[in-house]
């Protein structure tokens, strides 16, 4: 199923001598929502709150392939059981190299959308295009955000 949505990359800044520095790139909806609710809930460290969700994500990807290994060493499996737990394997290979290529190529995309900000710092949402897809840039600059102790 083919998502509706616009692809969006988040870029996260901060400032080094009042140059932006590019520190982090967001990639899904996910993680630029934990972002989000980070700086409304004034976390110390919103990154950190980013960072966590893709460690929790990863452990769950691998408890459920640990899962699934597990259902694949059973002596006596039955052979349609078999063969899905096989597929799915097969399927999350390919999803790897999928993803695999689809960082590389938003990380480019960030590159690029980190010079166009740093020319033009008024550029803090805008669509980069291509011939056959569009995507929308959200610079998130943390440059200012207030830190606050936990009481």
């Amino acid at each position: 199923m083919k998502s509706s949505e616009q692809p969006t990359i988040a870029i996260v800044v901060t400032r080094n001598g009042g140059e932006p520095v590019l520190t982090e790139t967001l990639t899904s909806a996910e993680e630029i929502l934990e972002l989000e609710l980070a700086l409304i809930n004034h976390e110390p460290e919103p990154l950190k709150r980013v960072h966590e969700f893709r460690e929790r994500q990863k452990a769950e990807d691998e408890e459920f392939a640990d899962f699934v290994e597990g259902i694949l060493s059973q002596p006596f499996l039955k052979p349609d059981v078999q063969e899905h737990a096989v597929q799915w394997f097969k399927s999350r290979s390919k999803i790897e190299t999928y993803q695999k290529a689809e960082d590389e190529a938003s990380t480019v995309i960030a590159r690029y959308a980190f010079q166009v900000f740093a020319e033009d710092p008024q550029k803090t949402d805008f669509m980069l295009a291509g011939p056959k897809a569009r995507v929308r840039i959200r610079v998130i600059d943390l440059t200012n955000y207030p830190k606050v102790s936990a009481a």
